[in-house]
């Protein structure tokens, strides 16, 4: 779980500095917002981290893996949609061990 959280925090870090500068993020309260994926997309977090700052990651999908939401919370602030999309796909865990 550490590592696929890992690999979507490095994710959210590259599509966020790569956004447009005339690109602003849609932010707003958390409720509001988590109220809005639910109704529109049927969204619920199935993933969530604090990072280094005290901002609080989630990802969110619909239970269909139809769409996904990558949302960022600032610490005492909105929260702002990072990234979004559709087709989620949950990977295999793989175990770890020596090679046959």
């Amino acid at each position: 779980m550490k590592k696929v959280l890992g690999i979507v925090l490095c994710a959210v870090l590259f599509l966020w500095l790569s956004f447009p500068i005339a690109a602003s993020p849609v932010c707003g309260g958390r409720a509001k917002v988590l109220d809005s994926l639910a109704e529109k997309y049927s969204e619920e977090p199935v993933a969530v981290g604090v990072t280094s700052n005290g901002g609080v990651i989630e990802v969110l999908k619909a239970p269909d893996g139809q769409t996904w939401t990558i949302l960022f919370t600032y610490p005492n602030g909105p929260s702002c949609l990072v990234a979004s999309g559709e087709a989620w796909q949950e990977l295999e865990a793989k175990i770890k061990g020596p090679a046959a």
